[in-house]
Protein backbone atom coordinates (compact mmCIF):
# COMPACT_ATOMS: atom_id res chain seq x y z
CA UNK A 1 0.00 0.00 0.00
CA UNK A 2 1.16 3.27 -1.25
CA UNK A 3 1.78 6.08 1.21
CA UNK A 4 0.08 9.71 0.63
CA UNK A 5 1.77 12.91 0.95
CA UNK A 6 -0.58 15.98 2.07
CA UNK A 7 1.00 18.94 1.10
CA UNK A 8 -1.00 21.87 2.75
CA UNK A 9 -0.83 25.21 1.18
CA UNK A 10 -1.27 28.61 2.69
CA UNK A 11 -1.95 31.53 0.58
CA UNK A 12 0.28 34.24 1.29
CA UNK A 13 -0.62 37.61 2.09
CA UNK A 14 1.76 40.57 0.49
CA UNK A 15 1.94 43.96 1.07
CA UNK A 16 2.77 46.10 -1.65
CA UNK A 17 4.04 49.63 -0.90
CA UNK A 18 4.81 51.48 -4.07
CA UNK A 19 3.60 55.23 -5.34
CA UNK A 20 3.70 54.44 -9.27
CA UNK A 21 0.11 53.30 -9.47
CA UNK A 22 0.69 51.62 -12.66
CA UNK A 23 3.86 49.57 -11.33
CA UNK A 24 1.87 48.91 -7.73
CA UNK A 25 -1.30 47.66 -10.16
CA UNK A 26 1.42 45.43 -12.21
CA UNK A 27 2.93 43.89 -9.25
CA UNK A 28 -0.70 43.00 -7.95
CA UNK A 29 -1.93 41.80 -11.00
CA UNK A 30 1.52 39.19 -11.08
CA UNK A 31 0.62 38.01 -7.75
CA UNK A 32 -3.12 37.47 -7.92
CA UNK A 33 -2.45 35.67 -10.85
CA UNK A 34 -0.40 33.10 -8.96
CA UNK A 35 -2.01 32.59 -6.16
CA UNK A 36 -1.33 35.43 -3.53
CA UNK A 37 -3.38 37.37 -1.37
CA UNK A 38 -2.76 41.09 -2.17
CA UNK A 39 -3.23 44.52 -0.53
CA UNK A 40 -1.42 47.51 -1.71
CA UNK A 41 -0.79 51.31 -0.39
CA UNK A 42 0.82 54.15 -2.26
CA UNK A 43 2.64 55.56 0.23
CA UNK A 44 4.65 53.92 3.69
CA UNK A 45 2.33 55.52 6.66
CA UNK A 46 -0.97 53.88 4.57
CA UNK A 47 1.41 50.63 4.55
CA UNK A 48 2.57 50.66 8.17
CA UNK A 49 -1.50 50.81 9.09
CA UNK A 50 -2.21 48.23 6.11
CA UNK A 51 0.34 45.61 7.58
CA UNK A 52 -1.00 46.05 11.28
CA UNK A 53 -4.92 45.50 9.55
CA UNK A 54 -3.86 42.47 7.77
CA UNK A 55 -0.47 40.97 9.14
CA UNK A 56 0.94 40.11 5.59
CA UNK A 57 3.75 37.02 5.64
CA UNK A 58 5.65 39.64 3.01
CA UNK A 59 6.33 43.41 2.49
CA UNK A 60 7.21 44.25 -1.05
CA UNK A 61 8.45 48.04 -0.98
CA UNK A 62 10.21 50.93 -2.88
CA UNK A 63 12.58 53.29 -0.98
CA UNK A 64 11.66 56.64 -2.33
CA UNK A 65 7.31 56.62 -1.35
CA UNK A 66 6.36 59.26 0.31
CA UNK A 67 5.31 60.24 4.02
CA UNK A 68 7.15 57.66 5.60
CA UNK A 69 9.98 56.24 3.59
CA UNK A 70 10.85 52.37 2.63
CA UNK A 71 13.78 52.93 5.37
CA UNK A 72 11.88 53.99 7.87
CA UNK A 73 8.75 51.95 7.08
CA UNK A 74 11.43 48.70 7.79
CA UNK A 75 12.15 50.81 10.97
CA UNK A 76 8.69 50.67 12.23
CA UNK A 77 8.44 46.79 11.13
CA UNK A 78 11.18 45.88 13.13
CA UNK A 79 9.98 48.14 16.22
CA UNK A 80 6.67 45.73 16.38
CA UNK A 81 6.50 42.62 17.91
CA UNK A 82 3.72 40.98 15.62
CA UNK A 83 5.84 41.52 12.70
CA UNK A 84 8.58 39.98 13.45
CA UNK A 85 8.04 37.22 11.25
CA UNK A 86 6.81 39.24 8.62
CA UNK A 87 9.61 39.02 5.32
CA UNK A 88 10.74 42.62 4.26
CA UNK A 89 12.25 42.88 0.34
CA UNK A 90 13.25 46.29 -1.37
CA UNK A 91 12.15 46.75 -4.87
CA UNK A 92 13.46 49.70 -5.85
CA UNK A 93 15.55 51.56 -8.77
CA UNK A 94 17.89 53.15 -6.04
CA UNK A 95 20.54 50.27 -7.10
CA UNK A 96 24.02 52.27 -5.53
CA UNK A 97 25.71 49.99 -3.72
CA UNK A 98 25.22 52.17 -0.80
CA UNK A 99 21.72 51.89 -0.91
CA UNK A 100 21.83 47.56 -1.27
CA UNK A 101 23.60 47.65 1.82
CA UNK A 102 21.56 49.75 3.89
CA UNK A 103 18.67 47.93 3.28
CA UNK A 104 20.46 44.80 4.42
CA UNK A 105 21.85 45.74 7.15
CA UNK A 106 18.80 47.23 7.94
CA UNK A 107 17.26 43.81 8.11
CA UNK A 108 15.61 44.21 4.85
CA UNK A 109 15.48 39.92 3.60
CA UNK A 110 16.53 40.73 -0.09
CA UNK A 111 16.48 43.64 -2.40
CA UNK A 112 15.13 43.52 -6.13
CA UNK A 113 16.09 46.28 -8.71
CA UNK A 114 13.65 47.53 -11.26
CA UNK A 115 12.84 47.28 -13.78
CA UNK A 116 12.96 43.20 -13.01
CA UNK A 117 10.42 40.63 -14.98
CA UNK A 118 7.63 38.79 -13.23
CA UNK A 119 9.79 35.35 -13.45
CA UNK A 120 12.51 37.65 -11.51
CA UNK A 121 10.04 38.97 -8.78
CA UNK A 122 8.05 35.34 -8.62
CA UNK A 123 11.86 33.67 -8.02
CA UNK A 124 12.48 36.20 -5.51
CA UNK A 125 9.32 36.10 -3.44
CA UNK A 126 9.74 32.17 -3.59
CA UNK A 127 13.46 32.31 -2.01
CA UNK A 128 12.45 34.32 0.64
CA UNK A 129 9.70 31.93 1.95
CA UNK A 130 11.95 29.20 1.38
CA UNK A 131 14.65 30.22 3.17
CA UNK A 132 12.03 31.41 5.86
CA UNK A 133 10.91 27.51 6.01
CA UNK A 134 13.74 26.22 6.20
CA UNK A 135 14.80 28.98 9.61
Amino acid sequence: MGSSISIKYMKHKILIVEDNKFIRENFTEILELNGYEVFSAGDGATGLTIAKRQNPDLILCDIKIPVLDGYHLLQQIHKQPQFNKVLFIFATSACEKKDIEKGLQMGADDYIIKPFSAARLLYTLNQCFLKKELN
